[in-house]
């Protein structure tokens, strides 16, 4: 009998320890292969997570650059918004105190990507000179071709035979001829 409890203990601890060696491949199998689908998870969440800073860095890429192709076309008149610029032209006047009008525009093919203006300034000295500084540093790329300056002399009469005529010197004339980069 003690050999038969003894084979019967040794068939139960047998089949128990290949139960217990089957149960445990089995887990590390499982284990196993948990492992892998965390690590492949894991990999594909990195990529997904490189892919949306790279799309933050090109969007943040975007917008500089189109900031930056702004600023640069700030520098050049458009020639489809040639009378927007024309009209700020004009409008310098009423900053200096001068009157400026604007007498010819020429958009030639011998200049190309510029276009030339004439304009007329009329005032005082001060107010020719603050006219001719301003147009000189306006947000533009500007050329200045030439500038003629004069002063416009009106005499007065008087009455008196014997009065001498004195001139008038209140009023001076630009003639300013410049060209600006245009876009096209």
């Amino acid at each position: 009998m003690k050999t038969k409890n003894t084979l019967t203990i040794l068939i139960f601890s047998t089949i128990a320890a290949m139960a217990a060696i089957g149960l445990f491949v089995f887990f590390f199998s499982v284990i196993k292969n948990k492992n892998q689908n965390i690590s492949t998870t894991l990999v594909i969440l990195q990529d997904k997570l490189i892919q949306k800073q790279n799309a933050e860095i090109f969007a943040e890429k975007v917008n500089e650059i189109r900031l930056l192709q702004d600023s640069i076309n700030s520098h050049f008149v458009d020639p489809d918004k040639i009378d927007t610029f024309v009209d700020s032209l004009e409008e310098i006047g009423g900053v200096t105190g001068a009157s400026v009008s604007v007498n010819s525009i020429e958009a030639s093919d011998a200049t190309k990507n510029a276009i030339s203006f004439n304009v007329l300034v009329k005032g005082t000295f001060s107010q020719v000179m603050k006219t001719i500084t301003y147009l000189e540093n306006i947000p533009y790329q500007v050329n200045v071709i030439k500038v003629y300056l004069n002063k416009d002399i009106k005499e007065k009469k008087e009455t008196d035979i014997t009065a001498v005529k004195i001139p008038d010197t209140s009023t001076w004339q630009a003639d300013i001829t410049f060209s600006i980069l245009s876009t096209s």
